[in-house]
């Protein structure tokens, strides 16, 4: 995906026909004239004509294999936004299709109280569009990737917010895409910015460390691929370093040196298919010793962004560390180009599978959007968007063995909702690897986790809102908390009667226990032949009381049950 300095629009015209060979030249060159008519008198920061902005641009497009539609917005993405130019216009000239794109891609141009209210809309407006043709994040993850490479001509707190924006907000929606080509140019670039020092010393420290290991990865590589030739197995191998951002990451995060990185370098094997890559990791584990508890078999549980691949980290000749990465030439081009693999499903009208799966990738946008609906406050939407893009994710099973991927530090709540709606509204209580556990226990990757349910809805805590993890589970809470305190609780008195025998009482007010009614109090008559019982208990939901009804008179010696709504001097 890399982007010469000086493109022109027969460029953007040939590679996108090397990628896609249904481009339409006529109307590329038709809207590059339009955009460079609209921005001729425009100049970016650097003094260079506006219009180079969109034909690189346009250029990242192309090479990603996208269509005509998506090319041609590309070109046309800023002239709504900075020329006289209107929505209108653009469906009038090149189509309604077109146009909706670049309206997705097009920033909000009310005032807003604050920088992060604005922020919040512009981010629900483009998740808006995006959930009607993904296209639209596409090309705005193609417009972040060329104004990084120009950050240098904007003032120093332009480069730092534009940055900071782009490593919380724009490389993690690549990653979810499957985009890891995208996404690592992205950080990198913004890293450059956000910390100068520390990037250029991690450039510097990492070509030393190269150099030093220079010889003994070569060695590595050439006694690997000695091996293969002699199994008769094809593959292409290539030394990799790690990007610079994720060194850095890994150095904060675990308070070390770049000396300590184990997986610094990376030797990729990319294999004919499948079965060739299991081959390969059974020749590297014969002829080098593994680093123990390295080993990630993401081809036979791939990880939630269709990444696949066999990683472990051998020790090479002469004790250089080395992660092999094994994969297939299928799944080497998705983990460059992620969702775009599949772009001709994305062009559907009516959902396909695919489709389905796809925006499935981007789990919890959707829900975060609806949860923006609920609070007032844009730090608070902002902070949750953040943890659905940002948090690293977590893999937990079902008792039949499906896997749900949940940000880390999710609760058995927030996987029951993940799971449905219903599942979520009707949780009772949970198991973990079969302990019973609290619903609001912190999951850890790899649990086992049996959601228990029951008829009515479930009761919901305020304080849950401060421990459950996803938008979907925070916004369904706040729904039912919103419902139940709209209605007061009315109090109820339940008349038993009942033959007198052990453990009456308790079989009684267990049945209320698991029907979520709370006893207020309790007053037993005995009688010659019988006892009676009178409860005050309260509810806001009238349908409870058939069910309450119904069990008890099931109960063993129940003679009669009579409910109705207590009077004023019957109440607590």
């Amino acid at each position: 995906m890399e982007v010469e300095n000086d493109i022109t629009i027969k460029d953007i015209i040939r590679q996108g026909k090397r990628k896609n060979k249904n481009i339409d030249k006529n109307l590329i060159e038709r809207a590059y004239l339009y955009a460079a008519e609209k921005h001729k008198t425009q100049l970016r920061k650097s003094g260079e004509p506006y219009i180079i902005h969109p034909i690189h641009v346009a250029y990242i497009i192309a090479d990603l294999g996208l269509d005509t539609q998506t090319i041609c917005a590309a070109l046309l993405h800023d002239v709504v936004e900075d020329t006289d130019a209107t929505y209108n216009d653009i469906e009038e000239n090149f189509g309604a299709e077109i146009a909706d794109i670049v309206e997705g891609v097009t920033k909000l141009t009310n005032l807003f109280k604050s920088t992060e209210e604005k922020q919040a809309e512009n981010y629900k407006k483009m998740f808006i569009a995006m959930e009607k043709n993904i296209r639209v994040i596409l090309l705005k993850l193609a417009d972040r990737l060329h104004n990084i490479t120009t950050l240098k001509y904007l003032r120093k707190d332009r480069q730092i917010a534009i940055a900071k924006e782009t490593i919380e907000f724009y490389a993690p929606i690549a990653h979810k895409l499957g985009m890891y080509d995208m996404k690592m140019r992205l950080q990198d670039g913004a890293f450059q910015y956000l910390k100068q020092e520390e990037y250029e010393k991690i450039t510097q420290d990492l070509s030393r460390k190269l150099e030093e290991n220079r010889e003994r990865l070569e060695k590595t590589k050439g006694r690997i691929e000695k091996e293969l030739k002699k199994q008769r197995i094809v593959a292409i191998l290539s030394i990799e370093t790690k990007h610079l951002y994720n060194i850095y990451k890994k150095i904060e995060e675990k308070h070390i040196t770049i000396d300590q990185i184990n997986d610094l370098f990376s030797l990729k094997i990319i294999a004919k298919d499948k079965k060739d890559c299991y081959k390969i990791l059974g020749i590297l584990n014969t002829i080098y010793k593994l680093l123990p508890s390295t080993f990630k078999d993401y081809i036979a549980i791939p990880r939630n962004n269709m990444y696949q691949a066999i990683h472990e980290i051998i020790v090479g000749e002469k004790g250089v560390l080395i992660e092999a990465q094994i994969c297939s030439y299928d799944m080497n081009r998705i983990a460059k180009y992620g969702i775009t693999n599949y772009f001709p499903y994305l062009k559907k009208i009516n959902m396909s599978e695919e489709e389905i799966e796809f925006k499935e990738r981007l789990a919890g946008i959707h829900d975060t959007l609806e949860f923006k609906n609920m609070v007032e406050d844009p730090n608070e939407f902002l902070n949750i968007l953040k943890s659905e893009l940002l948090d690293d994710e977590i893999y937990i099973f079902t008792p039949k063995g499906d896997i749900m991927v949940l940000p880390k530090g999710s609760t058995a709540i927030d996987f029951a909702y993940h799971i449905h709606n219903e599942i979520g509204t009707h949780i009772k209580a949970c198991k973990i690897n079969s302990i019973d556990m609290p619903i609001v226990t912190k999951l850890k990757n790899g649990n086992i986790v049996e959601i228990i349910t029951q008829e009515d809805e479930c009761e919901p805590k305020k304080e849950w809102l401060d421990v459950i993890k996803t938008a979907k589970a925070k916004s369904q809470i706040i729904k039912l908390l919103d419902e139940n305190q709209g209605k007061e609780k009315t109090e109820y008195l339940v008349e038993i009667i009942a033959l007198d025998r052990n453990n009456l009482i308790l079989d009684i007010t267990k049945i209320f226990a698991q029907n979520r009614l709370n006893i207020l109090a309790l007053n037993t008559q005995m009688n010659p032949s019988n006892v009676k019982i009178d409860i005050i208990m309260e509810t806001r939901k009238l349908e409870k009381l058939e069910k309450l009804n119904k069990a008890l008179k099931e109960l063993n010696s129940i003679v009669d049950v009579k409910i109705g709504e207590a009077k004023e001097e019957e109440k607590i």
